[in-house]
């Protein structure tokens, strides 16, 4: 499927929803001894996304479970400073709850990214 990243914008303008993007960065330290994490930091960061279903061919019921959504991110935040890529266990916050990112997809235009699809679950 070939998205134009002109109407992705579109999309993400029109009908899309100001979250919070909690973005965890890596600088966190295992202790094998404990088996826990330690350090690490969660950076807010508002971004206007765009919620959308997956179609019902698409659960398989391991990868893809009822009730996961995409969620369309633009690289910018709501400032326009560039959005860092999300990654997996980022939490986004708002519309009326709080899912986990579990994968992230780059649409590119050339060698450009363009907008980041996450499938995310509550």
């Amino acid at each position: 499927m070939k998205f134009d990243p002109f109407s992705l914008y579109f999309l993400i303008e029109q009908e899309g929803q100001v979250v919070t993007l909690n973005h965890q960065t890596v600088d966190t330290t295992y202790d094998p001894a404990t088996a826990t994490t330690s350090g690490g930091t969660e950076t807010p960061i508002k971004v206007k996304g765009y919620f959308y279903s997956y179609k019902l061919e698409e659960i398989d019921g391991t990868n893809i479970t009822k009730g996961d959504r995409k969620l369309l991110l633009p690289v910018t935040d709501t400032t326009g400073a560039v959005l860092p890529e999300p990654v997996n266990d980022d939490t986004i916050t708002g519309v009326g709850d709080a899912v986990s990112v579990k994968s992230v997809d780059k649409i590119y235009s050339g060698t450009d990214v363009v907008c980041y699809i996450c499938q995310v679950r509550e």
